[in-house]
């Protein structure tokens, strides 16, 4: 996915609502988010260089919340 699609997608919900990750479709587990960074970002830290790869973003994972629900993923598709 990229990040415009992320952007309009979210653009429809409520911008108060809080944004959790849910993952493992078939034994799905619920997860606050606690940031986002570039790959970018990630490499001027480390003290890398750039190079040509194309950019990703990654949401990074906060704390378990609980379990999810397996049927988020037959909505979304």
């Amino acid at each position: 996915m990229k990040v415009q699609r992320l952007i309009d997608q979210l653009a429809e919900y409520s911008p108060d609502a809080e944004v959790r990750l849910l993952h493992q479709p078939r034994y799905p587990l619920e997860s606050t988010l606690i940031g986002v960074v570039a790959e970018s970002e990630i490499r001027a830290h480390e003290g890398r260089e750039l190079g040509d790869d194309p950019e990703v973003v990654f949401l990074l994972e906060g704390s378990q919340v609980g379990y999810g629900r397996s049927s988020a993923w037959d909505v979304a598709e």
